[in-house]
C-alpha cells in the first residue's frame, strides 16, 4: 500500500494493530504513535527515528499521599489520582484532555496547579460559547460535535449522528461532518 492510499482513509486502532502485525511492527502504543510507525514503514523509514529510552523505574506519584504542592513526576490517571481530584473538586472531577496536554506542555508542575487548569477549564465550559480542543485522533468527536452544531440536525439522537459517521468513516478522505447540500424544491404548477 502507498503512504497516499493509506492516509487517504480513517483507521480504528484495531486496523492499525493488525496492519502493523502484517508489516511487522511493534503494536504497543497509543492510536497516534502506531499510524506514525506504520507511516514511516510505508515511506522505507525504520520503525523509530530514535532508540526508545527505557523509562526508570520511580514509584508513581499517586504511590505517595497527593497533596496541592506534591511535584508532578510521575503522573497516572489513576484511581488514587483521581481520588485527590475529587477531594480537591468534587465528584464533578473527569481527566480530561486538556488537563493532560497541559501537564505535558509544561515543567515543574505541581498537582496544585493542575487542579487550578481544571477548574478554569470548567469554568469555560460553562459558557455556551466555549468550544473544547479534540485531539486529532479524536475524528469521530468532531464529526459528532459538528454533526450536532448543524442546525438540520437539532433534535436528532446520538444514534442517527453515529449512523451519519458510520456511512463515511471508511470512505476514502478525511472522515468530516459536511452539511448535506440541500434537496431541490419542487417547482408549483
Amino acid at each position: 500500500m502507498s503512504v497516499t492510499e493509506y492516509r487517504a482513509y480513517y483507521w480504528m486502532k484495531d486496523d492499525l494493530i493488525r496492519f502493523a502485525r502484517q508489516l511487522g511492527l511493534s503494536t504497543h502504543g497509543y492510536k497516534p504513535e502506531l499510524s506514525t510507525r506504520i507511516d514511516r514503514r510505508l515511506r522505507g523509514l525504520s520503525e523509530s527515528a530514535e532508540p526508545r529510552r527505557k523509562q526508570p523505574k520511580i514509584p508513581r506519584d499517586s504511590d505517595k499521599p497527593l497533596r496541592r504542592d506534591s511535584l508532578v513526576i510521575n503522573y497516572r490517571s489513576d484511581d488514587k489520582t483521581r481520588t485527590f481530584f475529587q477531594s480537591q473538586i468534587g465528584p464533578e472531577f473527569h481527566f480530561t484532555y486538556l488537563l493532560n496536554q497541559y501537564r505535558l506542555a509544561h515543567d515543574h508542575l505541581t498537582y496544585g496547579d493542575l487542579v487550578d487548569v481544571w477548574v478554569a477549564e470548567r469554568d469555560r465550559r460553562r459558557s455556551r460559547d466555549y468550544r473544547p480542543e479534540i485531539a486529532e485522533q479524536g475524528k469521530y468527536n468532531r464529526f459528532i460535535r459538528d454533526f450536532f452544531d448543524d442546525e438540520a440536525n437539532k433534535g436528532k439522537s446520538l444514534g442517527e449522528a453515529a449512523k451519519s459517521w458510520n456511512a463515511i468513516k471508511n470512505k476514502r478522505g478525511e472522515p468530516r461532518y459536511t452539511t448535506p447540500p440541500a434537496k431541490p424544491r419542487r417547482r408549483s404548477k
